[in-house]
């Protein structure tokens, strides 16, 4: 390709342009999104390292005293062309209390020259609060009810989860901004399935919000408990068979079927005529004995692993005389 000259140390990569500084259980997140070309538009191919640089000052009030001056490197973190156009990471543990601190990242090639700094991110540091007590779940219909004691100190609360089979929380909240009251009902979840759930509770400080230590792992399996409704119009029409019995299919979408109860007339007790759940809203009474009056009764149950089963339908009675 012709063209003219250009020198090495003006073909460095693109300016990182999505820095965010995330509070996380009293440590400091930084992520970034690595450069996938260089200022020549084509491929980054000799990406060596980053560096991070900070300035600090002192907070007063809500304003910073100090802010402004020189930047030093506090930490570099090895990369290579591998990592083009992916989300990294890093994490930083020494910030101090009553501190503003500015971070910026500074791609380098591997000969050693340096990109633009990123966008600049500013954090107002304070002790974290701590660790929130108590937390409950309550299980429900894909559903879970988290609730929990107040904090002292702290302006809000972040909800994390994971399954049951992962090893940790993912870096954000299920909620997109910290919750001022103590429970958090999450909706996005799947029955019979294990989850484990931490509170962290948030301390806002001039403009970031510090998040303390996760509670302990809080397990929550939601599941479906209530019941579905009695099936209706149940109707009992004797034939040479035997005594029919038919009824109104139910309106829930998971009806796994429905269970014949029997009983003959001065028993007390109801016996159930069929072992699996029928799939059919009709079943013919075989074992019906001629000159017998008999009660019938169907209840349905429902397709979760706990077979949730209805209450009896309204009762029909009949006397067999076919």
């Amino acid at each position: 390709m012709k063209a003219p000259p250009v020198a090495r140390d003006t073909v460095v990569p693109k300016r990182i342009v999505d820095l965010e500084a995330l509070p996380r259980e009293g440590r400091l997140l930084l992520a970034w999104t690595v450069p996938k070309e260089s200022t020549n538009n084509r491929a980054l191919i000799d990406l060596e390292k980053f560096q991070i640089q900070r300035s600090e000052g002192t907070l007063i009030g809500d304003q910073c005293r100090g802010c402004g001056g020189v930047a030093k490197v506090v930490h570099e973190m090895k990369a290579d062309s591998e990592m083009r156009g992916k989300k990294v990471s890093l994490i930083i543990e020494d910030q101090e209390s009553r501190k503003v601190y500015v971070y910026e990242v500074i791609p380098f090639t591997e000969k050693g020259y340096a990109g633009s700094a990123s966008n600049p991110v500013t954090v107002f540091w304070d002790y974290p609060p701590s660790i929130p007590a108590r937390v409950r779940g309550e299980r429900g219909d894909r559903r879970v009810l988290l609730s929990w004691e107040s904090v002292v100190g702290a302006t809000g609360y972040n909800v994390y989860r994971r399954g049951e089979e992962e090893e940790g929380f993912s870096l954000n909240s299920l909620n997109r901004s910290p919750l001022a009251e103590t429970s958090y009902t999450d909706l996005n979840v799947e029955n019979d399935r294990n989850y484990v759930y931490s509170v962290r509770a948030v301390r806002r400080v001039v403009k970031t919000d510090v998040e303390g230590k996760g509670s302990l792992g809080v397990p929550v399996t939601p599941t479906k408990i209530l019941p579905p409704g009695a099936p209706s119009e149940l109707v009992a029409v004797p034939l040479k068979e035997g005594v029919e019995l038919n009824w109104r299919k139910n309106p829930e979408p998971d009806i796994l079927g429905y269970y014949v109860y029997r009983r003959k007339v001065g028993e007390e007790k109801y016996k159930k005529l069929n072992e699996a759940p029928l799939a059919r809203e009709t079943y013919l009474d075989k074992d019906a004995e001629p000159g017998q009056e008999y009660d019938y009764a169907v209840t349905a149950v429902d397709n979760s692993p706990r077979r949730n089963e209805s209450p009896p339908s309204e009762e029909v009675r009949i006397k067999y005389l076919f």
